[in-house]
């Protein structure tokens, strides 16, 4: 993965943890641990 890519994806995560903790702070920590969970999956099968 590019660094434009892998910016692009950090800087939606950013906002969509942004604007959930708005809504309810529980659902941002969830949506926050499966992102990076997500994101990690990708980056251990991209190898």
């Amino acid at each position: 993965m590019n660094n434009t890519t892998q910016g692009t994806i950090a800087i939606f995560a950013a906002l969509l943890v942004l604007f959930s903790a708005m809504i309810d702070p529980k659902t941002s920590m969830i949506i926050a641990v499966v992102a990076l969970f997500g994101l990690g999956v990708y980056n251990f099968a991209k190898r």
